[in-house]
């Protein structure tokens, strides 16, 4: 069920045409609230959502009635929506009593980091030039450092690995860590010794470009993690922090 149109990847759909996209794609959709109702699509309405005498708002009281009675009905927004429509997963938002007011809770994260983890899909992503020469993504030393960074992140502090966002900056490997959502690329560039600063330094530019333009909720931050045995100048060091970016080794990663 929807509330009304809804922005899809930055273009607005009417609810006649998510109807008929979402049943392309096997759903049932229905215009009134019914204990059939599994999932709503918060598409139009802003954050808040008086009760008035008005059907879109009454949808979301339906909704957090049914959630008070034990029976649960997802409840996604526009950038969720979206996310289902192309196979990715969406978060199921919270909703909250304020006053006289329904209001959709935005998460830490929110346009930054995506569903769970997943190794396959990060081994089939499609990758630049970039990602591949300088990053070193594909190669046996890029999977190898990547996996002590899960290990260390999973086992050690005990967090959930998230990944990026569909259409928010591609990182490695993401987690949420008191109130903040980290955004880690793994950096293992080929063992060139008077190149290693320069390419360092590509990375670092390059982070922080993918992660300038990008609406976020809550405070991010992108991170570059190298090899322990990685060399880390102190110009290296001030130009990453001068670009909002945190640069160290395996062993430096916060969590």
């Amino acid at each position: 069920m929807f509330t009304g149109k809804t922005l899809v990847d930055g273009a607005w759909v009417i609810r006649k045409d998510c109807f008929s996209r979402s049943q392309t794609l096997g759903a049932t959709c229905q215009n009134s609230f019914s204990k059939k109702v599994t999932l709503v699509v918060h598409g139009e309405l802003a954050g808040n959502v008086k009760d008035m005498d008005r059907l879109l708002s009454r949808k979301l009281l339906a909704v957090l009635d049914s959630r008070k009675s034990g029976r649960h009905i997802h409840v996604v927004d526009a950038a969720g929506y979206s996310d289902l429509l192309s196979g990715a997963p969406a978060r199921c938002r919270d909703l909250k009593m304020q006053g006289d007011q329904v209001t959709v809770m935005p998460e830490v994260g929110d346009g930054f980091l995506g569903g769970p983890f997943d190794r396959l899909l990060l081994r089939t992503r499609q990758i630049g030039r970039f990602e591949a020469d300088v990053l070193g993504r594909g190669t046996p030393r890029h999977e190898k450092l990547l996996s002590r960074l899960i290990e260390q992140v999973t086992g050690r502090a005990s967090l959930d690995v998230r990944a990026p966002a569909r259409r928010g900056p591609h990182f490695d490997l993401g987690w949420i860590s008191e109130r903040t959502a980290y955004g880690a690329w793994v950096a293992a560039p080929q063992e060139v010794v008077d190149e290693e600063t320069n390419r360092l330094t590509e990375v670092v530019q390059y982070v922080s470009r993918s992660v300038r333009s990008v609406p976020r909720n809550g405070q991010v931050q992108p991170v570059v993690v190298l090899a322990d045995s990685a060399n880390l100048s102190s110009g290296l060091k001030e130009e990453a922090k001068s670009l909002g970016v945190l640069v160290g080794n395996l062993r430096d990663v916060p969590h």
